[in-house]
């Protein structure tokens, strides 16, 4: 068998689990609004809390960041975000901070200021 014949394979059967396992409704997706397409994600308001926060002096007070990690199937999205961008979930406005991709998932990190 040829290398990329192999190669093709186990990139077909990543993107199965993809679909099977991280994004799917019945284990941790959830059907998402992200910028006008109804999509699978899962959103995540908690993992943020466990990185580094930026100091008290860093926010007006009476203000906090919110951030969220969104991971989505990439093939799901029109198109890809990109940081500095508004990014729309669930009909709330965000701004993109980063974007990754692995291995066909996106890792979109979203940020807002909350009163």
């Amino acid at each position: 068998r040829p290398q990329w014949e192999e190669m093709s394979r186990f990139k077909d059967a990543v993107a199965a689990d993809i679909k099977r396992v991280f994004i799917n409704q019945l284990e941790f997706a959830d059907r998402h609004n992200i910028n006008g397409e109804d999509v699978l994600a899962v959103v995540d308001r908690d993992v943020i809390k466990e990185r580094q926060r930026p100091t008290a002096a860093e926010y007006a007070e009476g203000v906090f960041l919110e951030e969220i990690l969104v991971y989505v199937d990439a093939s799901d999205l029109s198109r890809k975000p990109v940081k500095g961008e508004i990014f729309r979930l669930d009909g709330e406005m965000f701004l993109v901070v980063e974007v990754g991709e692995n291995m066909g998932v996106l890792e979109i990190t979203i940020t807002s200021n909350e009163a």
